[in-house]
């Protein structure tokens, strides 16, 4: 456990959606490791967020967690907030959050410390900014804005309701909310002095838009388990195993698409499938009807087990944008990853040596069935990988960066929030 910071020591205000523990989204533990990073660089993190139980959140921290942050948490706006949405510019998940109670107490943070940068983590807590706008002007300094980011959205939105599958009213509903992100992660990049990116393909994207705004790439780090040795053999069982989380519905379109494509000829060859992370249970419960030779677990307590219970870790992501947290988890359990093509960025995985990438789902399908016996070869795949990531992804190292890109130029930024 760390010190308690210094009195002297910065003090940075971070602005999440949800309280991040459990970490067991990709979102939540890039949120949740950069703040304990910055508690564990001598700063002091306040945290304002939302979660449905706000009084509970506490007992949740892990064991290990740097108990130095300070959570002010409250409860989000309920879906009543929804009936504003017709006269509202903000996209539905930034709706929700904006509701009065989580306004009262972030101005109540705000005028109660003398804050050396705000950070606003996630484009949906870009509802924030008129709050900040007025805080500004009356701080008497420019305190610097952070907008830490997870994907460029305006692009992934975009690229996820062309390629969607679902009905009509509902791509339509989506055109319409990816609208209104876009326009949100423009006003943040109109306004903050800092913009952190996980993936050089989203630097890319914001400089192209942004090009006068300082950037810091931060790719993610990892922390959990790791397994020194294994071995995969004809004893190791013919399944594959896919690790996500699927509350979004992109995600859920892209696993259904797999699923649509791999089932059935799976079935055929006596090959199993493991689904493992949360999702809307109504969602689960219609994915369980409908492949029932499925394995749709939901959450589990560690995904570790399910991974070693599998040759072959999937990767069946055609949208959806940034850094894939999954990949490590293969990675650091030697499972050997077969993915679409693109989906696998910032790791240093090469293609036929320590990756396999297949241009859709039926050419996934037949790659897996084609390679699933051959066991050799996915041994050594794992083991390439894992060679190659084995002194990467540290997490106290994006930290560092991180804390280090907070020393702000009074100059910096664009113009004044």
């Amino acid at each position: 456990m760390s010190a308690a910071p210094r009195p002297d020591a910065p003090r940075y205000l971070w602005l999440t959606r949800y309280f991040p523990y459990p970490a067991h989204a990709g979102d939540r533990i890039y949120s949740a490791k950069l703040i304990e990073g910055l508690v564990e660089q001598d700063c002091q993190v306040t945290v304002f967020c939302t979660d449905p139980n706000p009084a509970d959140c506490l007992s949740q921290l892990p064991e290990g967690a740097p108990r130095q942050v300070e959570w002010a948490i409250c409860r989000q706006g309920g879906l009543d907030r929804m009936l504003l949405y017709p006269f509202s510019r903000l996209p539905r998940h930034a709706l929700r959050l904006s509701a009065a109670e989580p306004a009262r107490l972030l101005r109540a943070l705000l005028d109660r410390r003398d804050w050396d940068a705000v950070l606003i983590d996630y484009v949906s807590m870009g509802w924030v900014l008129p709050l900040l706008a007025q805080w500004r002007r009356g701080a008497g300094r420019k305190v610097p804005l952070v907008y830490v980011s997870h994907n460029h959205e305006a692009s992934v939105r975009q690229l996820s309701w062309r390629q969607s599958t679902a009905p009509l009213p509902i791509r339509l509903a989506q055109w319409v909310d990816g609208k209104r992100v876009a326009a949100l992660e423009r006003a943040l990049l109109d306004h903050v002095d800092l913009v952190t990116v996980n993936t050089g393909a989203d630097l890319a994207l914001f400089q192209a838009e942004a090009p006068r705004l300082r950037y810091v790439t931060l790719v993610p780090g990892y922390d959990g388990p790791r397994l020194d040795q294994r071995q995969l053999t004809a004893q190791t069982p013919r399944r594959v195993v896919v690790v996500g989380n699927f509350d979004w519905i992109v995600k859920q379109q892209n696993l259904l698409g797999f699923l649509e494509a791999a089932a059935a000829p799976f079935a055929r060859h006596g090959i199993g499938i493991d689904i493992v992370g949360s999702g809307p249970e109504p969602i689960l419960a219609a994915w369980r009807q409908r492949f029932p030779g499925v394995a749709i677990h939901g959450r589990v307590p560690a995904v570790e087990p399910y991974i070693q219970n599998a040759r072959i870790s999937i990767v069946p992501e055609r949208t959806g944008g940034g850094f894939k947290h999954k990949v490590l988890n293969a990675v650091f359990q030697r499972s050997p990853i077969f993915a679409i093509a693109g989906s696998i960025t910032e790791m240093p995985l090469q293609e036929g040596l320590s990756l396999r990438q297949f241009a859709d789902f039926p050419a996934l399908a037949q790659g897996v069935i084609d390679e699933i016996d051959n066991v050799e070869a996915l041994d050594r795949q794992q083991d390439a990988a894992y060679q190659a990531c084995r002194d990467l992804f540290y997490w106290p190292d994006r930290a560092l960066i991180l804390r280090r890109s907070l020393n702000i130029p009074e100059s910096a930024g664009k113009k004044p929030c």
